[in-house]
């Protein structure tokens, strides 16, 4: 997936992305450096697509956290090969 667009549906990453909202994702970035701590990326998580925060890098697995820390899913540390990209730009619904 060079670029795809992603429609937000949930709350986990609110105030910085709301339900509605659309991103631009890209894994490009990934080929160059390594995802870090801030980025917002896209990944596959239990056959669904999900967007979230990296909070912390551990070798080679990255734990996700949504920014809305009362709705935000518990999810296990993810590998590099789960996601598919990183959020390069959001398109707010007005």
């Amino acid at each position: 997936m060079l670029l795809g667009i992603f429609k937000i549906s949930g709350h986990s990453m609110m105030p910085y992305l709301n339900p509605g909202d659309k991103v631009i994702a890209s894994n490009l970035s990934y080929f160059f450096i390594k995802p870090k701590r801030g980025d917002v990326v896209v990944f596959r998580y239990n056959n669904k697509i999900l967007i979230k925060r990296i909070v912390k890098v551990s070798n080679d697995t990255y734990d996700v956290y949504g920014d809305n820390k009362s709705d935000s899913l518990k999810i296990r540390p993810i590998r590099k090969s789960h996601i598919l990209g990183k959020v390069l730009f959001k398109l707010a619904v007005l």
